[in-house]
């Protein structure tokens, strides 16, 4: 089941032991295997894949094809049937306080102006979503940070719930979800309630801080803006000085 995997039960996981229930070949030549459970969080909803290495062996690619989860493998994993997985935590981590940066950011953008978020990116070095409205003013911009990061420093908790379509009229949605089954919420109680499919910290606290970089008009009711949370700010502020 969905709910049981991994990168679901626990974010925090670094190592893990499973079975190679798969190994084959893509369509292009490259190795790739299935396993009974994993770790490794796949491409999907604006969150990249993460990375590491199967007994050693670089994870190059992490993608949901149907009801497998394939992992690219730089070469073949031989004839066995037990695999060690390590995770490269920090790339993990940071897409953690970058994606739990995004949905107090979306949630302050629609508290306090009604703005809804449309589109969400979680690039290398910062972070982009896309409101449904033509532009955003520098006092908007100013107050939504400052409430983003009052909410981070609150250190409130950050709820996941498995539940079903039957059980979502009992919690105010930030947008209406067009998913069935299994649906999962990502909750910061009395502040945000969000169906998401991607990994999040614990609390607001581990995002540490975040940081609007630029917004930009792209087209009739469609407002850019970029922002980066926690390490990532770190980084780019590193760069832009160098």
């Amino acid at each position: 089941m969905l709910k049981n995997r991994l990168y679901y039960t626990d974010p925090y996981c670094k190592f893990f032991t499973t079975q190679i229930i798969k190994a084959t070949k893509d369509t292009e030549g490259n190795h790739y295997v299935i396993l009974d459970n994993t770790a490794f969080y796949p491409t999907g909803g604006g969150q990249p894949h993460d990375t590491g290495t199967l007994n050693g062996v670089a994870v190059l690619n992490v993608e949901a094809v149907g009801d497998e989860i394939r992992h690219t493998v730089a070469e073949s994993l031989g004839s066995v049937a037990e695999v060690e997985g390590v995770l490269n935590w920090e790339r993990r981590f940071d897409h953690m306080q970058q994606h739990a940066g995004q949905h107090i950011l979306s949630a302050a953008f629609v508290e306090l102006f009604g703005f809804p978020t449309v589109s969400f990116h979680l690039g290398q070095d910062v972070v982009s979503i896309d409101l449904d409205i033509e532009e955003v003013s520098a006092e908007q911009l100013d107050a939504v940070e400052q409430a983003a990061n009052d909410i981070i420093l609150e250190n409130r908790q950050i709820e996941m719930k498995w539940v079903t379509e039957t059980d979502l009229h009992n919690y105010p949605l930030r947008k209406q979800l067009a998913v069935t089954g299994e649906i999962r919420l990502v909750i910061i109680p009395n502040y945000d309630y969000n169906g998401c499919g991607g990994t999040h910290p614990s609390t607001t606290g581990q995002v540490s801080m975040l940081k609007i970089l630029s917004t930009e008009n792209i087209g009739a009711n469609c407002a850019y803006i970029s922002f980066a949370a926690g390490g990532c700010y770190s980084n780019y502020n590193e760069k832009t000085r160098n």
